[in-house]
């Protein structure tokens, strides 16, 4: 037993040395080819991107554990780490753009060989289609010209070149899994189209090269929810909602309720959740929606505002903890996940419900800690009645334990996890989140404006930033809770 052991290891280190010395000459070729030729710099990337990753994606049928890999992976984050702060390894940069992709890079292998290993074909699937079908939206999408381009979220992205994402996604896909699954034609071209077009919406929306992260993980996800609709035998159940959902979400954004880049990620969400059959989430997710976009088409006289649109940015911020820790119980089933689900819905239900209503009040707000009055609509401002619209918020979500079968004392506790949560994110939004001033009139705002300021808190900390912790604190109060009292 112990000398099968010592020579499995021993064959395996010897592959991971192979691995290892191959990515350095790798690398050291593209170095010496960008020094002499700095315009092949940009095919140089691309080769190294899809060499590096299909060698990747092959790791889970050679290697039998994932140590190795891991070890592989943090090698290679470390090499990478310490080229971008001393701004070394020129070839695998983006000329004039700050992006850290070749960090997100290892990250997301790092992160699905680490919790996933035991989901071969998943892993190969998803680094091949960031292996091969990333470098060719690129190199595709620099043969257009520029302003036919569009942006969803930060970068820059051109009609041809998610064309060309999506076609080399779908047909990646379309030949893995009908070689890697027993699904049939008909449900692997389905699937196939899916998992494509999230492929697509990950590189789409990316910033810096954080597709290099999104780009794996979502279609780990969506290969994953295509193996659980099969096994449920769900697919016509799960087109007809998804469909419908899709259509409404859309119908919401030509309202101007959600803006494009809300919509598709709102979307996205929907699909996971459906595909999970999550529809108690769903519901969850739904009520918050309806009712916060309800409080928010009531006006106060005094204030002139415009219709909100929720951005991506902003549907992820209130929703995707919830969305977070419902894929997670997929993996690691735990009677806990649907208490957390609800206490990080019921915050953001809390916190929106207490700034909605908070503008209804007759006195100006107070700000949480300085207790000075504040302009209404200001982080960190209380007022009586915003207070009681924050507990109101979410006694309206945590109420719907009752269809998780909770007990009354489960989902009291939800409630006022919730409501503290909101609480919390008064105070960070009074001290943390960022505020920028005008130098010629001293007027302040919350938003990085021209000739604006930092005045207090930390540019990195926005108003979704902090509804994105406000949603945490709720299921960590509740995880708190639960190791002492349950």
């Amino acid at each position: 037993m112990i000398d099968t052991f010592i020579n499995l290891f021993s064959n395996e280190l010897y592959l991971f040395v192979l691995f290892l010395f191959s990515i350095i000459i790798l690398l050291c070729i593209s170095e010496l080819t960008y020094y002499r030729n700095v315009k092949a710099n940009n095919l140089n990337r691309k080769i190294i991107h899809f060499l590096v990753g299909s060698s990747a994606s092959i790791t889970p049928y050679i290697f039998d554990k994932n140590y190795f890999p891991i070890i592989l992976a943090l090698i290679f984050l470390l090499i990478n780490y310490i080229s971008i702060k001393n701004n070394k390894l020129k070839s695998l940069k983006i000329d004039d753009i700050n992006s850290y992709g070749t960090i997100y890079f290892p990250i997301s292998y790092l992160f699905i060989i680490t919790f996933f290993w035991k989901f071969p074909s998943h892993i190969t699937i998803s680094m091949l289609i960031l292996a091969i079908s990333d470098p060719i939206a690129s190199l595709m999408g620099k043969k257009i010209n520029y302003n036919k381009s569009f942006n969803l979220y930060g970068d820059h992205k051109t009609y041809i070149g998610s064309s060309a994402m999506f076609i080399s996604s779908f047909l990646i896909s379309l030949i893995a899994t009908s070689y890697l699954f027993n699904w049939g034609f008909q449900f692997c071209f389905i699937a196939s189209l899916f998992i494509g077009l999230s492929a697509t919406i990950s590189e789409s929306i990316s910033h810096r090269g954080s597709d290099n992260l999104s780009i794996p993980i979502i279609t780990f996800l969506f290969i994953e929810m295509f193996c659980f609709i099969y096994n449920q035998n769900s697919i016509n159940e799960f087109i007809i909602i998804t469909l419908l959902i899709i259509f409404t979400l859309y119908i919401i954004h030509l309202n101007e309720h959600l803006s494009l880049s809300g919509f598709i990620g709102a979307s996205l969400m929907a699909t996971l959740v459906i595909g999970y059959r999550g529809f108690n989430i769903l519901l969850i997710l739904v009520i918050f929606f309806i009712s916060s976009s309800i409080l928010s088409n009531i006006k106060n006289k005094n204030i002139q505002s415009k219709k909100s649109r929720r951005t991506i940015n902003q549907v992820y911020a209130n929703g995707g903890i919830a969305l977070l820790i419902f894929l997670v119980s997929h993996f690691f089933n735990n009677d806990i996940m649907p208490i957390l689900i609800l206490s990080s819905v019921a915050s953001a239900n809390a916190d929106t419900w207490g700034t909605e209503l908070g503008k209804l009040s007759l006195t100006q707000p107070i700000d949480i800690i300085s207790r000075k009055e504040i302009k209404i609509g200001t982080s960190g401002g209380i007022t009586v009645i915003g207070t009681l619209g924050s507990l109101m918020g979410s006694i309206l979500i945590g109420s719907l334990g009752y269809f998780f079968d909770l007990e009354l004392r489960v989902i009291i506790v939800i409630i006022l996890a919730g409501f503290s949560a909101s609480i919390i994110d008064s105070i960070i939004g009074s001290t943390y989140q960022a505020r920028y001033i005008c130098p010629k009139n001293s007027n302040i705002s919350e938003r990085k404006k021209i000739n604006y300021h930092l005045y207090t808190g930390y540019k990195n900390i926005n108003n979704d930033m902090v509804n994105l912790i406000c949603t945490t604190m709720a299921p960590i109060i509740i995880l708190i809770y639960s190791h002492f009292f349950l």
